[in-house]
């Protein structure tokens, strides 16, 4: 077989560390140039993004040999999950704690760059 299950958890561990790192390391660099309210703004929709990475990883690979339809569905709701935690860290980010909106949009795309960087990574 040549993409075993060890291989595919490896890959979905990389995917969801590499952008965690990126994230703190970004929001360290906000904190040192704008404060903490930024940094706050990056760590929570970066790790909202990691998170909804990671659980949709779960979600797509979890379950083991299924029919087509069903791993579909499986796909589907795995993106689902993951924009809907994004879409609740901006509206608690913008809504509800009044955090920077450059803060809230660079930590979205700093997770999601680092993602598909670390997927593409061999």
């Amino acid at each position: 077989m040549l993409n075993s299950v060890d291989s595919g958890r490896r890959l979905m561990l990389r995917a969801a560390l590499y952008p965690l790192l990126a994230v703190v390391v970004a929001a360290a660099g906000f904190y040192l140039l704008s404060g903490l309210k930024q940094a706050l703004a990056v760590l929570l929709t970066g790790l909202a993004t990691v998170a909804g990475g990671w659980l949709a990883a779960r979600t797509a690979l979890g379950g083991g040999v299924q029919a087509a339809g069903a791993a579909m569905a499986r796909l589907i709701l795995a993106m689902v999950f993951k924009w809907v935690l994004v879409i609740a860290a901006l509206v608690l980010g913008f809504g509800l704690w009044r955090l920077p909106p450059l803060g809230l949009l660079a930590g979205i795309a700093i997770g999601l760059i680092f993602q598909v960087l670390a997927l593409a990574k061999r």
